[in-house]
């Protein structure tokens, strides 16, 4: 496949020139596919007969990212040819740059161009920011043509697209040629020939001036299918033919102001060019007759126009095999669906998390549910690259980016240390650079920047230097990924394009990252390891997280079982990279984002998967434990280990039963996994009168393995809260938020967001209930409360 861009100054007529090269091509039988990349979106009308067509970017601002359907954004023009228009925003407001990047991505979500012999973007060119220049990136057009007039400003914005592709290729050759769309001022043909020279570029094509133009454009069609100047066809055929036999093609030369001023205005440029162009050669390209016309047009009468003009259905653009539409596996990762453990498993349906999955991306709730933002992308993805403790996190963003991420990430450490004297060296002292961008690189450009600070952090020789967008990195189109090509064989550079929150919530950002950081980091084909296990999926901002490890390893370690990779929690780049050596893969939460992962590393890796979440509760660490030893074939460990504690468990519950048998139990939680608590309570004997969950940005769906009825609300009002205490009366309320209602109910506690693991979690609750029943009991709680009064408040 070849992919061409077509640049020029606005109202050059490129979007013309572009179409009609598009249909010369597809009446040569080859499959061709246009994409409109310029705000006025009218690059496909003269294919479509003037169709209005959806852009991208009004597509997107209205439509759900899982409701995106490739059938709402394309047609099918003359000769087949596909039509995509990206768009842009109301004039005045917003970026049109960053428009054409939203729609690249939307784009390659779909794999529209698979199945297509060309792909032509028309683009804007006298606009150099970094959004309309994604083009000529080189994952991008492979071939680039430069539509001109002899005016000099078009001539200036000729230059101007040469400087912006030297700086993405250096020495590289990319450039076919200019296009020369003839204005009829005076000197014109020699103003477009000097400057062909001084810059040592072919002029591949000279379009005449000619009404056939506007007969074709009134009838809503291009010259190629209104074949209303033979003279003209065949400029376009010759130039469609001659990129099917293959043009040679050409670095980037541009001139300084200086020598673009003496080349156009002044005297013939003496500057060496190896390819001359001289005025005669190129009145006989525009007056000659073209000699080759192999691919001509259907007849006329033969075209009826229900055919001239297809509108997509729900067929994929170009045929695709069923295997070839489904999203693909990361670049050079084996597809494979990996097996999982036996063992019991909840109840939950998977909708909410494979609707999540899009091609390569997944989607956090917020992009699912249109909710509103929590958080930020950029502080989501930088939250969970500092668990990397041998690499260097670069943000490319402003100072204040980073000491907001700083601040978020340290917090978790100051309060274990001040409350707890724990020290966690990654959270309060994280390894953070950043590259202080300002006013300047948002308006020209932040790459020299981030380059500059790259080789700056090389002489640190930290294992690995991981950069993290912004948005201001991402708004003006800074490619943060041409920052790999900096990397050194001991020193990887790693790149997260978050983007801020253009690319959605925290959630969203710690997703991008954790995909991200595997598809650049991990090796997939390495020797596994017997008796190994990765963790995947801790809590990293939990205070119980290092002790929920420290008991999980104690299983495993009496299982003879040995931790490999912890992904991502104080985790080595060394042992992430070897993550495809572990046996087994344990999910610390097999919540929304767990399964997403989980879904991630089967479908990337062809990774095996323990079916169990870390164990909550006596009867989750039963089953687990179980399964577990199952798997590694020492069951008898199990089996010791459940005796030890079973004792234990049922002599506490006794013990509790006088304190809490009979009382009313009511519990409003962000939590979707209470089988713990609810196990527990009705082991006692008391009573479940209301579970209320609240909406929780990174998880969603009650799931329960009890087979009681339980009276579950999902999506809670919080309206509703004092109305149902009134109702229900609860002895005992569960809940984050202890403050609203302590004054009516005798004893209201904090649920934790992330329990402890184990067989006594549950447990542990209800001895503090008990506890405190008791102090209420002795109106202890009343003398504190007066003395705290006293000399606190």
């Amino acid at each position: 496949m070849r992919e061409i861009a077509v640049y020029g100054k606005g109202g050059i007529g490129k979007s013309t020139i572009s179409a009609n090269l598009s249909a010369a091509l597809a009446l040569c039988s080859q499959r061709v596919l246009q994409i409109g990349c310029d705000p006025k979106h009218d690059s496909t009308r003269l294919l479509t007969r003037g169709v209005k067509q959806t852009t991208a970017l009004d597509y997107m601002r209205v439509t759900n990212p899982t409701d995106y359907r490739l059938e709402d954004i394309f047609i099918r023009g003359f000769g087949g040819v596909g039509c995509v228009e990206a768009g842009g925003p109301t004039p005045g407001v917003g970026c049109a740059g960053r428009g054409i990047i939203s729609t690249f991505e939307l784009l390659k979500q779909f794999r529209l161009k698979d199945g297509y012999d060309y792909v032509l973007y028309d683009v804007l060119g006298d606009v150099v920011c970094g959004g309309f220049a994604v083009p000529i990136r080189k994952e991008y057009a492979d071939t680039i043509f430069i539509v001109t007039s002899g005016e000099f400003m078009a001539l200036y914005a000729a230059n101007n697209i040469l400087r912006g592709v030297r700086n993405y290729d250096g020495e590289e050759s990319r450039v076919a040629g200019i296009i020369y769309n003839q204005r009829g001022i005076e000197d014109e043909n020699g103003r477009v020939t000097r400057f062909a020279e001084a810059v040592g570029l072919p002029v591949r094509a000279a379009i005449p001036r000619s009404d056939a133009f506007t007969r074709a454009e009134r009838a809503g069609m291009t010259i190629m299918e209104h074949q209303s100047d033979p003279k003209i066809c065949g400029i376009f055929n010759a130039l469609a033919q001659s990129l099917i036999a293959g043009l040679p093609l050409h670095r980037a030369q541009p001139l300084s102001d200086g020598e673009l001023e003496s080349t156009v205005l002044g005297a013939a440029s003496h500057l060496p060019a190896p390819y001359q162009t001289t005025s005669a050669q190129l009145e006989s390209t525009l007056l000659g007759a073209p000699r080759d016309h192999a691919c001509q047009p259907p007849a006329l009468q033969e075209q009826q126009p229900e055919t001239a003009l297809m509108i997509m259905s729900a067929e994929p653009c170009h045929p695709l095999s069923p295997q070839e539409q489904q999203p693909a596996p990361a670049p050079g990762y084996p597809a494979a669906s990996g097996p999982t453990v036996s063992g019991s498993t909840d109840d939950t349906s998977d909708a909410s998390y494979t609707s999540a999955t899009s091609g390569n991306q997944y989607l956090s709730k917020n992009l699912i549910r249109s909710e509103p933002l929590h958080g930020c992308a950029f502080n989501g993805a930088m939250s969970v690259a500092v668990q990397i403790r041998d690499a260097v996190i670069l943000a490319h963003s402003p100072k204040s980016c980073l000491y907001i991420s700083y601040q978020t990430i340290s917090s978790m450490g100051r309060r274990g240390l001040f409350e707890r004297g724990a020290l966690l060296p990654g959270s309060l002292s994280p390894n953070l650079a950043c590259t202080e961008m300002g006013e300047a690189e948002v308006v020209f450009g932040g790459m020299e920047k981030l380059t500059d600070k790259i080789h700056e952090l090389k002489a640190r020789s930290p294992h690995a230097i991981i950069v993290v967008s912004a948005c201001p990195a991402g708004i003006i189109g800074d490619d943060i990924d041409r920052a790999r090509e900096l990397a050194a064989p001991a020193m990887p550079v790693v790149t997260i394009k978050a983007d801020g929150n253009m690319a959605g919530d925290y959630l969203q950002g710690m997703l991008m990252c954790y995909t991200s950081l595997a598809r650049q980091i991990i090796k997939p084909n390495v020797p596994v390891i017997p008796n190994t296990v990765n963790i995947v999926f801790e809590k990293t901002a939990a205070k119980n997280t290092e002790a929920n490890f420290s008991l999980i390893e104690s299983f495993l370690s009496r299982c003879g079982v040995r931790v490999n990779c912890r992904f991502l929690c104080a985790a080595d780049y060394e042992a992430l990279a070897n993550f495809c050596s572990a046996e087994l893969n344990l999910v610390a939460y097999r919540d929304y984002t767990g399964k997403l992962l989980e879904d991630f590393f089967v479908r990337a890796y062809g990774c095996q998967f323990f079916d169990l979440a870390f164990p909550v509760g006596f009867a989750e660490t039963e089953a687990w434990l179980r399964g577990i030893a199952a798997f590694f074939r020492c069951p008898q460990v199990a089996e010791e280990i459940i005796a030890a504690n079973r004792a234990r468990y049922n002599r506490e519950i006794q013990a509790l039963r006088p304190a809490l048998a009979g009382k009313k139990l009511m519990v409003i939680t962000f939590n979707y996994e209470l089988d713990y608590i609810l196990q527990t309570a009705l082991d006692i004997g008391m009573e479940i009168v209301k579970i209320g969950l609240l909406n929780f940005s990174q998880d969603e769906g009650f799931r329960t393995r009890l087979t009681v009825p339980l009276p579950v609300e999902e999506n809670y009002d919080r309206q509703n809260r004092l109305d149902d205490i009134a109702r229900y009366k609860p002895d005992i309320l569960l809940t984050h938020y202890e403050s609203f209602a302590t004054e009516l109910v005798a004893l209201v506690d904090t649920i934790p967001i992330s329990p402890d693991v184990g067989f006594f979690a549950g447990l542990e609750l209800a001895s503090r209930w008990a506890r405190l029943f008791k102090l209420n009991q002795k109106g202890e709680w009343q003398q504190d409360e007066r003395l705290l009064n006293q000399y606190y408040a």
